[in-house]
């Protein structure tokens, strides 16, 4: 199973924002994360990395950072 730690990046300083992340879906100018058990949260930005085989990590960019 490969689940992500989800973090946002924000002037250089990554902050984890939902770890165990299952689904990823674009929506509007940001993403919903959806959680191992179903929880959901919407962070916007846009990507700026995602690494599924050594980190499991996914890196969203701040909007205007």
């Amino acid at each position: 199973m490969c689940l992500s730690t989800v973090y946002l990046d924000s002037s250089g300083r990554q902050e984890a924002v939902m770890q165990d992340v299952a689904y990823i879906e674009a929506r509007d100018d940001g993403f919903v994360l959806v959680g191992l058990l179903g929880g959901e949260k919407f962070v916007q930005g846009r990507i700026a990395s995602i690494d599924f085989a050594d980190k499991h990590q996914v890196v969203l960019q701040k909007v205007g950072s």
